[in-house]
C-alpha cells in the first residue's frame, strides 16, 4: 500500500472518529477551488462533493463496503479522497492509491438513492475517472477492451469467433482437469464467464428487418448491444421472434456499442463518437419505440442527449425521442399487454429475479419483469434477499476487479440459493454473465434466463 494511500486512510480514520475536519484547509462556506500546484482545474461535476454530510447511510447499501468494511470503499470515503485531490493535498499525476478506490466503485447508485441529501456519488466518480484519463491516459485494459474491441464491430466479431473456437476445440476442458485445476484457478475464474454452447452472434444470424404477418401493430428499432450480440445471442433471437409473433415489425439496424462502457471508464471522446454514429441508425428514422433486451443499453440510450453532447446538433434530434426508449419488459407489459389466457402452463418452475442496477435505479424499472413472470402459468416468483443489490458485474468489472467482483457475486449466489429457485431471471446480459459465472463456480445447476424467454416458452 502506498504511503499516500495510507495517509489518506489515516485522514479518513481521524475524520470518522471526529479528530479531523471534513474539509481540510477550508472553512465550511468557502467554495472548493483547485489550488495552484494541484495540476488540475476544478470542474462543475465536483459541485456535488460539498453536499455530502458524512452521515454514513451509504455504508448500509454499498456492495464494496459490505465485503471489505473499508472506509475508502464507501461513498463518503471515496468522495473525501476526490476532495483531497481537488484541494491540492495530492497530485492528480501521482494518484495510484486514490485512483484505484475511485475505479473500484461499481456505479450501482445504491448510495445515491439511499442518501438523505441524494448526493450523486456516481457523477463524482465519473468526473474523477474522466480527469484521470485526461491526465494519465487510458489503461492497457481500457485500450484493449474498450477502444480495441467494443469500439469496432468487426473486431468484436473476431473475438467471438475465437471464443467459439476455444470452446469447440476442447481447450476449455483442459482447465478443469484435476491435475491442472489448482494451478489454473485464475484462468478458471475468467473461463466461468463464458456461457456453455456459445452461439453465432445475433447480428450475424438475424436480418435487419423482421415483419409479422398482416399489418404490424407497431414498428420498433431493436438495439442489439455488444454483450447481447455475443454472449446472449439466443436470448436476442427469442425476444425478436416473440415480438414478431405479437405483431411487431422489428428493425435491427447496424449499430455501434452504446458507449456506456467507455462512459464509465471516463473516455468521453469515444462516447461521443459512438453515440453520434448510433443516432443516425436508430434516432433519425421514425420508429414507434427504440427497444433493447439489455437494461444497460436502455439506460444509456435513454440519456443519449448527454452522450452526444447536450449542445450538439445530434442532441436536438435525440431529445424529443428519448421517451420512446424502453427496455423490453416495459414494452411488452405496457404496450403489448400480458394475456395469461393465451399462455400455456409451464412445468412447475420456481423463479427468483435479480434487479440490474441500470434498470431498477437508472430507469426505475422494477415491476414490469415481475409482472411478466407472475403472468406465466406454472411460474412461482420467489423474491430473494437483496434482489436490487449490485451483483458485482458492472459491465467489465468482473474482469478488471476479479477479487472484489467475485466476493460480491458469491454473496449474491448465497441469496439465490436460499430461495430454492431452479431458475434465475435477469434482464441484463452483464448480470447474466456475472451471476451465471458465480453459480457455475459454486457448482449450482440454476438456469439463468431473461423473463421474456420464459414468456416465449409459455406462448401458444
Amino acid at each position: 500500500m502506498s504511503d499516500m494511500h495510507e495517509a489518506a486512510k489515516q485522514t479518513l480514520k481521524r475524520l470518522i472518529t471526529g479528530t479531523a475536519k471534513w474539509r481540510p484547509n477550508h472553512s465550511s462556506d468557502e467554495p472548493l477551488n483547485s489550488p495552484e500546484g494541484a495540476n488540475h482545474p476544478m470542474t462543475s461535476d465536483y459541485s456535488e462533493i460539498s453536499r455530502c454530510n458524512r452521515c454514513g447511510f451509504c455504508q448500509s447499501v454499498c456492495p464494496t463496503y459490505a465485503e471489505t468494511m473499508d472506509e475508502t470503499q464507501v461513498a463518503r470515503g471515496r468522495i473525501h479522497l476526490v476532495r483531497l485531490l481537488n484541494n491540492g493535498q495530492y497530485d492528480w499525476r501521482d494518484d495510484k492509491g486514490i485512483s484505484e478506490k475511485v475505479d473500484d466503485c461499481l456505479l450501482c447508485q445504491a448510495c445515491v438513492v439511499n442518501c438523505p441529501a441524494t448526493v450523486k456519488t456516481d457523477e463524482i466518480m465519473l468526473a474523477a475517472r474522466r480527469d484521470f484519463i485526461e491526465i494519465k491516459g487510458l489503461s492497457l485494459f481500457q485500450k484493449l477492451v474498450y477502444r480495441g474491441a467494443l469500439s469496432h464491430r468487426e473486431r468484436l466479431d473476431r473475438v467471438s469467433t475465437l471464443m467459439r473456437l476455444y470452446e469447440s476445440s476442447g481447450a476449455r476442458n483442459l482447465l478443469y482437469l484435476n491435475i491442472l485445476r489448482k494451478s489454473m484457478e485464475k484462468l478458471i475464474y475468467f473461463d466461468s464467464f463464458l456461457p456453455d454452447g456459445l452461439e453465432i452472434p445475433a447480428r450475424e444470424s438475424l436480418p435487419t428487418l423482421r415483419r409479422p404477418q398482416g399489418e404490424p401493430k407497431m414498428k420498433v428499432a431493436f438495439f442489439i448491444g455488444c454483450a447481447s450480440n455475443i454472449f446472449t445471442a439466443r436470448t436476442v433471437r427469442i425476444v425478436v421472434e416473440y415480438l414478431v409473433s405479437r405483431g411487431v415489425e422489428v428493425h435491427m439496424p447496424k449499430v455501434s456499442c452504446c458507449g456506456e462502457p467507455h462512459r464509465t471508464a471516463g473516455d468521453t471522446a469515444e462516447v461521443a463518437r459512438l453515440s453520434k454514429s448510433n443516432v443516425e441508425a436508430i434516432f433519425k428514422p421514425d420508429f414507434d419505440f427504440i427497444v433493447t433486451d439489455c437494461s444497460t443499453c436502455a439506460h444509456a440510450l435513454a440519456h443519449y442527449d448527454k452522450f452526444v453532447g447536450e449542445d450538439s446538433p445530434e442532441a436536438e434530434i435525440v431529445r424529443p425521442k428519448l421517451p420512446k426508449v424502453l427496455e423490453i419488459n416495459t414494452l411488452i407489459r405496457d404496450h403489448l399487454g400480458l394475456e395469461p389466457s393465451q399462455l400455456r402452463e409451464l412445468p412447475e418452475t420456481k423463479v427468483t429475479y435479480h434487479d440490474s442496477c441500470h434498470a431498477v435505479r437508472g430507469l426505475g424499472v422494477k415491476d414490469a419483469p415481475r409482472d411478466i413472470l407472475k403472468s406465466i402459468p406454472g411460474v412461482e416468483l420467489i423474491e430473494m434477499k437483496g434482489a436490487d443489490s449490485c451483483c458485482g458485474g458492472a459491465g467489465s468489472y468482473g474482469f478488471s476487479h476479479p477479487e472484489m467482483s467475485g466476493r460480491i457475486a458469491s454473496t449474491k449466489v448465497q441469496n439465490i440459493k436460499k430461495t430454492g429457485a431452479s431458475t434465475l431471471a435477469v434482464s441484463c446480459p452483464a448480470c447474466t454473465l456475472q451471476l451465471g459465472a458465480g453459480l457455475r463456480r459454486d457448482g449450482q445447476p440454476t438456469k439463468v434466463l431473461h423473463p421474456v424467454e420464459l414468456l416465449a416458452q409459455a406462448s401458444k
